[in-house]
């Protein structure tokens, strides 16, 4: 599971980057078309890790808080994860409606073809455009606040719950 959240982590960032990067290049150019479908390519993998991610955690008997973590504290990271899994999922649901309202259908590496769900329709385009737009960067900052925690509790708190997700920290 370490090794899904750190490629998850590098994933959200890409796909971010490579979203804000693209949206940005003037014109329909094969290059953009390009990043575009590694975008999506990037998205059904991220929205297939997370649910692997679910489905194991699901299944798995997950580490206690510390201990000396008060009620609002356990609240507020399950809240907070929570929050992450929702905007994981949403995101790439999201951006293939918004792909499929456009009219292009989504092809996971140019071989496997996801269903079409919804036809065409100008709309519903611009409503999952916002959406995807929205919620994207809804995601970036959970993972910006998801950090700043991580780092609080290792240097503030020195609870060694950082160690827990980076490999040669944990202190057992």
């Amino acid at each position: 599971m370490v090794v899904v959240h750190w490629l998850m982590a590098v994933g959200i960032l890409t796909a971010f980057g490579v979203g804000l990067y693209m949206v940005d290049i003037p014109g329909i150019t094969p290059f953009k078309l390009k990043l575009f479908n590694w975008h999506k390519w990037l998205g059904v993998t991220l929205f297939a890790l997370v649910l692997l991610r679910m489905v194991v955690r699901m299944l798995s008997k997950t580490p206690k808080y510390p201990a000396h973590w008060g009620h609002n504290t356990v609240l507020l990271a399950k809240l907070g994860h929570l929050a992450l899994y929702l905007f994981m999922l949403g995101v790439p649901v999201f951006g293939y409606l918004y792909s499929l309202a456009s009219g292009y259908p989504v092809v996971w590496f140019g071989v496997i073809e996801l269903p079409v769900l919804i036809e065409k329709n100008a709309e519903l385009k611009e409503l999952f455009k916002t959406l995807h737009e929205l919620s994207g960067k809804g995601l970036v900052l959970l993972v910006v606040g998801h950090v700043l925690m991580a780092l609080k509790h290792h240097v503030l708190d020195r609870d060694g719950i950082l160690g827990r997700m980076i490999p040669g920290m944990r202190a057992d």
